[in-house]
């Protein structure tokens, strides 16, 4: 995305960190009928076994066992959590500080059968803290037990911080009533459970590499703008690391006045890149954004047909222009919570922005029969806008997907956007392989986590608060090696997967759309995590 003010994450951002339900006290919610004939309640304690403060539950949700959340009406007061169960098995999350790990999103779900309103009913206040230690080191063995019969070897660094786990929940079970105690113990468990599973993630990642070899082919890119600012350098910095780059397309960028398109800003950039080895793609060819640079002003707010038109032309004609140059485009982004009322924009039905969707892939294939199409999405786990009274377009991506494919959409890969959102690796690796179910190529398009916790007036970073501050990995704050050691065991991970075909990074430098995120800051100095994921890349292309 480009870095303009205000964009649609930072909009979106800016909600999620208020509380997103009015702290009522507890003693109201039974009157409430929400469905069920008993209400859930659940206690959560802090590190310091204090009551949870209200103002940090604001992203608690439920979700089925694929992570779509439901919508819900929680309610708060301090370390107390009510809400109406649901029927069909649910995992219950919100993002918890795990002392000697960091602030992560931390699932309950039941030793992994999921909760459902009947296996709740006996119990009259689930302790949260104990539920997610049980429940990640319930899901950690189930992985070792994949990779037993896949012929995996874990590390004993692995293994020892598994027997810490279970030992210190033992310990959690032993002290029964005593809430304070039963926290701590559960608190140090989920610490290891949590280390364990990440350290397996990457240890099976790795040996999968290793099985298979290097992949021929595979794309590593980012996104080229900030070559017309840089120059030399950047472009230096860019060929030795990446083989593949995004050219933007954004509408409003390329077609501020209706019928007078300039496509300047992209010629410049394949006249860089014509004499490399860098393949490119065009992105994004219909994004319905608020913003003036991705949604020109003169097409905003809209009837479904009108802009429906105004979209396909655009699409046509670019493709048309650069069939001979560009075959990879990525033909929609975000359709699935698009657009955005209240800020300039019509507002469509989820029908509408999934034949929105066809249409753009047809006219794409249509324009050039050789192309290939990406459906590009963001915000995989989508509790931020599905876990209260989404707009009645937004859907998550996973139902976005089915619908396309019910009606039979003709494209080539998935899309998947991973800003590091609070979730630690095992959680992202389930993420990510829920999606191998639709049988398509996926590439990963979007993919950044910042270097630093200071903050940058005026930025906002959707997932994880101001100047991505929130949600630190690995720690109470991130740093050039914490964002190092991210990139290194995420395109570990992504690279093993064989559904995978290409990873980007979206901001090679500084300032980058997360802000921090860029792997050099802007004065051309590469940070630790460009020597890193070099030496990781090169690394894989010596495989044989």
């Amino acid at each position: 995305m480009e870095n303009k003010k205000w964009t649609r994450r930072q909009i979106l951002g800016s909600f999620a960190v208020l509380p997103l339900t009015a702290n009522a006290a507890i003693s109201s919610v039974s009157k409430v009928v929400l469905g069920s004939s008993k209400l859930t309640r659940c206690k959560l304690l802090n590190s310091k076994g204090e009551p949870y403060k209200v103002k940090k539950m604001d992203r608690f949700h439920i979700c089925d066992l694929i992570s779509r959340p439901f919508q819900i009406d929680p309610q708060f007061a301090p370390g107390e959590i009510v809400f109406a169960p649901v029927t069909t098995p649910f995992r219950i999350s919100l993002p918890i500080e795990v002392p000697g790990f960091g602030e992560v999103f931390c699932y309950a779900d039941n030793r992994g059968k999921g909760y459902t309103a009947e296996a709740l009913e006996k119990i009259n206040n689930l302790f949260l803290n104990y539920e997610f230690a049980a429940d990640r080191i319930a899901t950690v063995h189930r992985i070792m037990e994949e990779c037993r019969q896949s012929g995996i070897n874990l590390s004993s660094a692995a293994l020892n911080r598994v027997t810490a786990a279970e030992k210190f929940l033992a310990k959690s079970d032993e002290a029964q009533a005593d809430d304070k105690t039963v926290s701590k113990w559960a608190m140090e468990s989920l610490c290891e459970s949590l280390w364990a599973g990440e350290m397996i993630v990457v240890e099976m990642a790795k040996q999968a590499i290793e099985r298979r070899g290097a992949r021929s082919g595979f794309l590593f890119g980012c996104n080229g703008f900030r070559y017309s600012k840089y120059g030399k350098p950047y472009a230096d910095y860019f060929e030795s690391l990446f083989n593949f780059a995004t050219l933007p397309f954004y509408q409003g960028g390329i077609e501020p006045v209706k019928g007078q398109p300039d496509y300047s800003r992209v010629d410049k950039l394949l006249v860089w890149l014509q004499n490399t080895q860098i393949k490119y793609k065009g992105h994004p060819l219909v994004w319905l954004n608020v913003g003036t640079f991705q949604t020109p002003e003169w097409a905003k707010n809209k009837p479904f047909e009108e802009t429906k038109e105004s979209c396909l032309k655009f699409v046509r004609n670019s493709v048309l222009k650069y069939r001979s140059r560009i075959h990879v485009w990525d033909i929609i982004n975000e359709a699935h919570v698009q657009p955005e009322t209240g800020l300039g924009m019509a507002g469509f039905t989820k029908e509408q922005n999934v034949e929105l969707t066809c249409a753009s892939a047809k006219t794409a294939r249509e324009a050039d029969p050789t192309c290939f199409r990406i459906v590009n999405n963001t915000g995989t786990w989508s509790d931020y806008y599905m876990g209260r009274k989404p707009a009645v377009w937004q859907e998550n991506v996973y139902e976005y997907l089915q619908m396309i494919e019910d009606v039979k959409c003709d494209y080539e890969a998935i899309g998947l956007q991973y800003y590091h959102s609070g979730r630690d690796l095992l959680e992202f690796e389930r993420d990510v392989e829920r999606f191998a179910r639709f049988k398509k190529p996926i590439h990963i398009t979007e993919l950044q986590i910042p270097s630093s916790s200071a903050e940058i007036p005026g930025a906002e970073w959707w997932g994880g608060g101001v100047g991505g501050s929130r949600f630190p990995w690995h720690g109470t704050e991130f740093t050039e090696t914490i964002q190092a050691d991210w990139v290194e065991s995420v395109y570990t991970m992504l690279y093993s997967k064989p559904y995978i075909d290409a990873i980007t990074w979206w901001d090679l430098a500084d300032p980058a759309f997360v802000p921090h995120g860029g792997l050099i800051n802007a004065n051309m100095k590469p940070k630790e995590s460009y020597f890193r994921l070099k030496s990781l890349l090169d690394k894989w292309k010596s495989i044989t």
